[in-house]
């Protein structure tokens, strides 16, 4: 086993403890969640310019948690080694210029009714770190911060893991967590709720997790903690299932989505893109007003790029890159850690119908056999954009561009070759819907013959049923060549069958 590997699985073994595995939640505390301050029985500190840690070394305190009492007890080394790496970690962001974390109360205001004026709550202005066992690490958002321009900020305190009091300082498989909680409280200046409607926090959470997570190799580069993710072949990532959206909610993908941000950063060339993305999402949360991510995602590309490209592009693009994994990896080439991510799945069975959603970056990978005749058929060709890869015998790569102008397309595979077509949404700034497409082999088959056993009947009927039902498109059961399959393409049917 890769040393990278076991280090996940001992910071693996010690979240089975601390939490509960729920993919539907966080590791920012909503207010449904009862997440509070610790009150020690033998209160301890240590502090910086920026930050307090709060941590007990008695042994007389513990927490219930998953089930099970957890100890509270900890050191004075290990509280040290967290301050000193939130500091390391705040001075960067604030480097790189991110705006700083609110404080925990601005004592130079006086008047309490004041909207800039916060709650003191853990004895100074400091921000407040607990070392506890509610998770691995979590913020949680306490008081509005309403200064401008990001008016709808929040204050908050974080909670990072003891380990059990295993470690005299933070062990390096587990830097990343600080960098990640510090950068979500970074995110709360900005603004709280991410989402669709105010208060609503969940309905777009993916984006601060992606955002964290990928913040995490900022500050540390050489942390593996979403390398290790992405070589896991096993569970739900952007390479098991491409055709996922990249605001997909569940089974931690929006950690593992950070894929995602790290090809914008590596793509274009420009690391502040994710910092655009925040400045933005704060200005336009601060209206009051609903806040749509994608069009967030749209102007912070633009702006990066210099117009040079926008988000559809990024969607192609986003899909090649994604190809060439594992041991697709091309050198020096697409992602600079492409070799320890698992290869992007692929589909075989190309004679179906396929479905996408449109405007959020899914793509599907499919496999076609060399040396034939394409059709390849949708209703939405407008919101389409297909990648054909060919692969030669010596390893050389072409990968062409298709605009698709009608209902029906055509193009031929290479012989002696792998053929991959890559079908990704473009972006048009509007709500999300279904794209439905299917691929076929261009035969002699005759007219109505749906199915390609090169027979016309009950079974041919039955297909051409779904179809209508379905909005999807064959032109073999287009009798009439008006562009669709409906009732009057099925009585043409009928009749061939009954005559």
């Amino acid at each position: 086993m890769k040393k990278e590997n076991s280090n996940f699985l001992i910071l693996m073994f010690f979240m089975q403890f601390l939490f509960p595995v729920n993919h539907g939640e966080s590791c920012i505390a909503g207010f449904d969640r009862d997440i509070e301050r610790n009150q020690f029985t033998f209160p301890e500190f240590v502090q910086s310019e920026n930050f307090i840690v709060h941590f007990t070394s008695s042994d007389v305190d513990s927490q219930f948690v998953n089930g099970q009492w957890l100890n509270l007890q900890c050191n004075e080394g290990y509280a040290l080694s967290v301050l000193n790496h939130a500091e390391s970690a705040l001075s960067e962001f604030l480097d790189d210029g991110w705006e700083d974390i609110p404080p925990d109360c601005d004592e130079s205001i006086q008047d309490v009714n004041s909207p800039e004026h916060c709650i003191n709550f853990g004895g100074n202005s400091l921000y407040d770190i607990y070392l506890s066992n509610d998770g691995v690490g979590m913020v949680v958002p306490e008081t509005p911060y309403p200064v401008e321009p990001y008016a709808g900020g929040y204050t908050s305190f974080m909670k990072v893991s003891t380990l059990l009091n295993q470690h005299e300082s933070v062990p390096y498989w587990n830097f990343h967590v600080i960098a990640h909680e510090l950068h979500h409280s970074i995110q709360l200046r900005y603004g709280y709720s991410v989402s669709g409607e105010p208060g609503d926090y969940m309905y777009n959470g993916w984006f601060f997790e992606q955002s964290a997570t990928y913040m995490e190799n900022v500050i540390y580069p050489d942390s593996n903690h979403l390398t290790t993710m992405l070589g896991n072949c096993n569970v739900v990532t952007p390479l098991t299932f491409p055709h996922y959206n990249i605001d997909y909610p569940s089974e931690i993908y929006p950690y593992r989505s950070a894929l995602w941000q790290n090809f914008l950063v590596e793509s274009i060339g420009d690391p502040s893109i994710v910092r655009y993305m925040w400045e933005n999402y704060g200005l336009s949360y601060a209206t009051g007003e609903a806040v749509s991510l994608f069009p967030i995602y749209d102007n912070a590309i633009q702006r990066a790029s210099n117009n040079q490209k926008d988000l559809g592009d990024c969607y192609n693009d986003y899909a090649i890159w994604r190809y060439f994994t594992g041991d697709r990896t091309v050198p020096n080439e697409y992602f600079s850690r492409s070799l320890s991510y698992c290869e992007a799945a692929t589909v075989s069975d190309f004679e179906s119908e396929f479905v996408l959603q449109s405007n959020k970056g899914a793509s599907t990978f499919i496999e076609l056999p060399d040396g034939e005749d394409i059709v390849f058929s949708s209703q939405n060709t407008d919101d389409i954009q297909l990648s054909f890869i060919t692969i030669d015998s010596g390893n050389n790569i072409n990968i062409d561009y298709f605009e698709l102008q009608d209902t029906i397309s055509n193009f031929q595979t290479e012989p002696d070759a792998e053929n991959i077509l890559i079908v990704s949404p473009t972006y048009n700034g509007i709500e999300s819907y279904d794209l439905n497409y299917s691929i076929s082999l261009n035969s002699s088959n005759p007219m109505g013959d749906i199915n390609g056993d090169f027979e016309i009947n009950v079974q041919d009927a039955i297909l051409m049923v779904n179809m209508a039902l379905n909005g999807f498109y064959n032109e073999f059961a287009d009798f009439n060549l008006d562009s669709q399959v409906d009732i009057l393409d099925i009585v043409f049917l009928i009749n061939i069958i009954i005559l």
